[in-house]
């Protein structure tokens, strides 16, 4: 199991990212593994690729995406995040916060990713 940052799939979905050509290369390594997101990551996307995109574009990826992997609600979530938000001072955004309180819930202990804040989490390991 793995889950998915925005950052990782705006690499793909973009190909003027800077991630792009690396984020084609980390799929085969990944293609076997159920692929696990949250809303979060949507909305975090979406709102990211409107600086890159058109409309259409965008509608296009939010349906592949919401087709393609494991969405987590992670409506209970919020005061678990904020702990860790906390525990590590303003280290990690409340977004990657969210991200590894849904990942410790779950037990996926693998982030595709290519924001260096999920480097040398507890029992986390990023893939990029």
């Amino acid at each position: 199991m793995i889950f998915l940052d925005a950052s990782f799939l705006i690499a793909i979905f973009v190909e003027n990212d800077q991630w792009h050509k690396f984020a084609l290369k980390v799929l085969p390594k990944i293609s076997k593994k159920k692929k696990f997101i949250s809303k979060l990551v949507i909305a975090e996307t979406v709102t990211n690729l409107t600086h890159e995109l058109d409309t259409k574009s965008i509608r296009e990826i939010y349906n592949n995406i919401k087709e393609n992997f494991e969405v987590i609600d992670e409506h209970d979530y919020y005061d678990e995040a904020m702990k860790i938000f906390i525990k590590y001072d303003g280290v990690l955004s409340f977004f990657d916060s969210m991200y590894i309180n849904i990942m410790e819930k779950n037990e996926i202990y693998e982030i595709a990713s290519f924001d260096e804040h999920f480097d040398n989490k507890d029992k986390l390991t990023r893939v990029y």
